[in-house]
């Protein structure tokens, strides 16, 4: 029985056919295809006025029946990232018995129960992909939570280079905008997940002693913009322009049992002052009496998880990745490190030369702790197998 084939395909040519078309090309010829049975898609926000044309140069290039794609701050693939300037980035594959399925879903994710039927007695993964600039982050969970459950979701939000403000997703039907790009599979592919943080935990974790929805008003009985103001000086923060970049808050799934690395921690950002409690805005959902943590975003301690992550999830899948998918933040990088490529280089020389493609995008989605997340500052690796 022939094995998975599977090939990816990158293009920094400034024409956005030519880069897809060269792209397309490259992908097909490492797979050894001449028609592949699903496609996925990144390009980056220089090449969205031609979305449509990168589209139909997939289709007609690779004849798949199945399809999605999206525009996003950053691509990679072949062993680069291009963050920011022209590319366009492809992955084709077919397998035996292993089927596809994909649609465009409106930004409610409205139909996406649909791919949890397709995956009835047998084993599936859904790859989201919703515009980051239209899509409510706690709807999208709910939706995931509601029609996703058992199935592993991944994916991560469209964006564009951070100049227009505008996303768009890519399917079999068209082209959209505020809308959600998705690709189902299903049959004997074995997955396995591992999710780097940006930042690490400081200090000790922290009670919630009071907050009102998405305000931080207390932190272990005091005024929370204290806590924070006194966390930021003793890492050397010494104004709100600096705390407000690199202190973070983490919020464990777990709060049992609270942990602040990896899939156990959501991490989000500051969003603002609240005048009317002189509290903390946190675009989270913030439940009074319970943990949180303050985290610091640096390169250094980015760069130690990654390792810890890309060494767990390739002990975990026991052996070479047939392909992968690496969804990064677009506040990693470059950005992050102070250089290009740290993260799929570390990828490759943990696990050699494999087809693997991804974006940088607005946030990431993982299917983590038995429940898809909605996740900000990480990087999430997928890895597949054809089980035998």
């Amino acid at each position: 029985m022939p094995g998975i084939s599977v090939g990816v395909g990158l293009s920094q040519d400034a024409d956005a056919l030519s880069a897809a078309r060269a792209a397309v090309r490259e992908a097909m010829a490492e797979a050894g295809l001449e028609r592949a049975a699903w496609a996925l898609c990144f390009f980056t926000g220089s090449h969205l006025p031609h979305a449509d044309a990168i589209r139909r140069a997939v289709l007609d290039l690779t004849g798949c029946e199945a399809m999605c794609g999206c525009s996003a701050m950053g691509v990679l693939g072949r062993g680069i990232e291009v963050e920011r300037s022209p590319a366009v980035t492809v992955l084709v594959g077919a397998a035996p018995g292993v089927e596809t399925h994909s649609a465009i879903l409106p930004s409610s994710g409205e139909g996406m129960a649909h791919f949890r039927e397709l995956a009835r007695g047998k084993a599936g993964t859904v790859v989201l992909l919703p515009d980051a600039f239209q899509v409510d982050h706690a709807q999208l969970r709910e939706r995931m939570v509601a029609d996703l459950e058992h199935i592993p979701v991944l994916g991560a939000g469209a964006t564009d280079d951070g100049t227009v403000g505008i996303s768009l997703q890519l399917g079999m039907e068209g082209v959209r905008s505020g809308s959600v790009a998705a690709l189902g599979l299903y049959g004997p592919l074995r997955l396995e997940v591992g999710i780097t943080q940006s930042c690490c935990a400081v200090g000790d974790p922290h009670f919630i002693t009071q907050a009102k929805q998405h305000v931080l008003v207390e932190i272990d009985g005091r005024p929370a913009l204290h806590a924070f103001i006194d966390q930021g000086r003793a890492l050397g923060l010494d104004t709100m322009q600096e705390a407000a970049q690199q202190l973070l808050f983490g919020f464990p799934i777990d709060p049992e049992h609270p942990q602040f690395v990896g899939e156990a921690c959501l991490v989000r950002p500051l969003a603002g002052f609240d005048q009317a409690t002189h509290g903390l805005v946190v675009p989270y959902p913030i439940a009074p009496r319970t943990t949180m943590g303050f985290m610091h975003r640096n390169p250094e301690t980015a760069e130690r998880d990654l390792l810890r992550m890309v060494d767990g999830v390739a002990d975990r899948l026991g052996g070479p990745p047939d392909f992968g998918l690496y969804f990064d933040c677009a506040a990693r990088g470059r950005g992050l490190y102070g250089r290009p490529g740290v993260d799929i280089a570390a990828i490759h020389r943990r696990l050699g030369p494999f087809p693997l493609a991804g974006m940088f995008g607005g946030f990431e989605l993982a299917t983590a702790l038995g429940w898809p997340q909605v996740y900000t500052y990480t990087g999430v690796l997928a890895l597949f197998r054809l089980l035998a």
